[in-house]
């Protein structure tokens, strides 16, 4: 029989199984991990403050994640990739002009990242950071596999001169983080600029949306 987390009273008749408890207490940590990674990054944080921010013991983490890198694994699955596939679904069930699903890709990352306070911060704090611990698992598990949904197609429309002749086409997944996700993860420090204030998703949708149909759009005095 499975242990019991440290904290767990003895099941008395009528109570739920461990299981579904252990479930629910198992993603509260995920969360308070995750909030903590994203606001502070994964080497600045401790697993007393990961039990703190979660109300629970170290001990009960330790329960949960035997180490460091089984609570990465937890937070990439279950948190970051599911993440990442809802945005990667829209180049599948996209437009086919190449530049409206680029456009399509970032409106989906902006409303995706959103709606979700702690993945602008995790994503430049654990991905792109030089010492991101999550960037590795990225690459591994899901950029490289994911990379042609985006990189053939845009090399393909370059070649036949539906793109700005002055683009790099494997550049344009780069530029389009840049536009969208380092915006909201760094809100703290544009709020307060001149005519900032009342900019909401919405406005940032259409920002960054007209900047790259522009940006990716043939010149119209570009040469045939």
């Amino acid at each position: 029989m499975p242990a019991r987390p440290p904290t767990d009273p003895p099941r008395r008749p009528g109570r739920p199984a461990a299981q579904a408890s252990d479930a629910g207490q198992r993603d509260h940590l995920i969360d308070a991990a995750v909030t903590l990674f994203a606001r502070h990054g994964v080497a600045a944080t401790s697993t007393k403050a990961i039990a703190a921010e979660a109300g629970v013991t170290p001990a009960l983490v330790h329960y949960y994640f035997r180490d460091r890198d089984t609570l990465l694994d937890a937070i990439f699955e279950e948190r970051l990739q599911p993440l990442i596939e809802r945005v990667f679904g829209t180049l599948q069930a996209g437009p086919p002009d190449p530049i409206a699903r680029i456009q399509a890709l970032a409106e989906q990352l902006i409303r995706t990242a959103s709606a979700t306070p702690w993945f602008p911060g995790l994503w430049i704090r654990e991905i792109v950071g030089i010492e991101g611990q999550l960037r590795e698992r990225l690459l591994q598990r899901v950029a490289l596999q994911r990379a042609h949904l985006i990189a053939s197609p845009l090399a393909a429309a370059h070649a036949q001169g539906q793109l700005n002749p002055g683009l790099a086409p494997a550049l344009v997944m780069v530029s389009l983080i840049g536009l969208t996700l380092l915006p909201l993860a760094t809100t703290h420090i544009w709020r307060a600029l001149p005519g900032a204030a009342d900019i909401d998703t919405d406005t940032l949708v259409r920002h960054v949306t007209a900047l790259l149909g522009h940006g990716l759009s043939v010149p119209p005095d570009a040469p045939a």
